[in-house]
């Protein structure tokens, strides 16, 4: 039973963060209105939490590795509240929001890298799943603010939709305190970093998996942020435009959750090569013109095979021969840290394709996902 109130209590830090990161999501437009910037810019909000865990993967995979995951996770929470309830105060100009929006990126790779290491301790043999689960609240953070936040601002203000999200990183991190625990005293021999990255890169399927997640997360950005703009060439307001990415983000939670057991039951290479078909061909339907009702039973669809090899690579990531509890958090934060790097690059990549071309973006993000393909074509299973 304890273990699975330290997956619950995870699990509500995490959807808490992921509400956090995507409140803005469904309100870019509006924000590049108030400020007066571009879509790069706007962009830029959601992909700058990206360029952070990029630099702080490492030592929180350090911290995991010598001192166990809770702590990471702790530290990561601290910056996740000072950054998202800073965001109550500092909003006055683009800069001072991202500002204290950088402030809480640096909280997600303390979090994420120790994710899969604590499940691994209280799971073992079933972490698969446990890891499916908990990466699933990320998920459902996401499409719970893009759903709610156009509704709070329409209704009371941006400021609102800030309080009220930060308001849930306090409760969570409260839960999370009382109920997060590692399995017993964390005493463990730690690997050198080059004694564990070569040890990790003995097999050739670790180089590819982090870069599997470079695209998978880069991707998912990209995408919930032209969706709206994209949308709206179809006649599609702001709250209909949210409604979508959050159905989106629901599908992504869902495949999150799910597809680490299909993967188990029936073998990854099969699962993995046949979602990220399908994510492609749903991504092309959205270059069609449907009812509102239509978008939002494919971007369910198109979340769910989307995302639902991410968790698949991170635990084939940890498993992956050369990797043991010497050195996991070190392998963790690797997976985390490429991820994340398409996480900061790629949506603004596409942001800045936007402003000339909204087909041009639409196909940028179509060669992430054939990249996604490909790579997991060429692993070894």
């Amino acid at each position: 039973m304890k273990k699975w109130t330290v997956l619950i209590s995870f699990w509500l830090l995490i959807f808490s963060y992921g509400a956090n990161w995507f409140s803005v999501a469904p309100l870019l437009k509006d924000l590049e209105k108030e400020y007066g910037i571009g879509g790069a810019e706007s962009h830029l909000l959601l992909s700058i939490i990206g360029l952070f865990v990029i630099f702080f993967a490492w030592p929180a995979g350090n911290v995991v590795d010598k001192k166990g995951p809770r702590l990471s996770v702790m530290i990561g929470s601290l910056f996740m509240i000072a950054g998202f309830v800073g965001r109550i105060w500092l909003n006055g100009n683009y800069f001072q929001l991202l500002f204290v929006t950088s402030i809480g990126g640096m909280g997600l790779a303390w979090i994420l890298v120790a994710l899969a290491p604590q499940m691994i301790q209280w799971f073992e043999e079933k972490s698969s799943l446990a890891i499916g689960l908990t990466s699933s609240g990320l998920f459902i953070g996401f499409g719970t603010a893009s759903f709610l936040s156009p509704y709070i601002n329409q209704n009371y203000g941006m400021n609102a939709v800030y309080e009220f999200f930060a308001l849930l990183a306090v409760l969570s991190f409260l839960i999370y305190l009382g109920f997060g625990k590692d399995k017993g005293v964390i005493i463990k021999e730690k690997a050198k970093f080059s004694e564990g990255i070569k040890s990790i890169f003995s097999s050739r399927n670790a180089i590819i998996y982090p870069f599997i997640g470079f695209f998978i997360v880069g991707g998912t950005l990209s995408a919930s942020a032209l969706l709206p703009k994209l949308l709206e060439e179809s006649g599609l307001g702001e709250i209909e435009g949210g409604n979508i990415i959050s159905l989106m983000l629901f599908g992504s939670a869902l495949g999150a959750f799910a597809f680490p057991y299909v993967a188990y039951k029936y073998g990854v290479k099969k699962t993995v090569l046949t979602v990220a078909i399908f994510s492609i061909l749903f991504w092309l339907t959205f270059y069609l013109e449907f009812s509102f009702a239509i978008y939002l039973f494919i971007a369910f669809l198109f979340g769910i095979f989307l995302q639902a090899s991410w968790p698949v690579a991170l635990h084939c990531q940890e498993t992956e021969e050369g990797v043991n509890e010497r050195n996991e958090g070190v392998a963790a934060s690797l997976y985390i840290s490429i991820s994340n790097v398409g996480g900061a690059t790629l949506p603004v990549i596409v942001g800045k394709l936007a402003d000339v071309s909204l087909k041009i973006a639409f196909i940028a993000i179509l060669g992430y996902m054939l990249s996604i393909l490909l790579l997991w074509s060429i692993v070894k299973k």
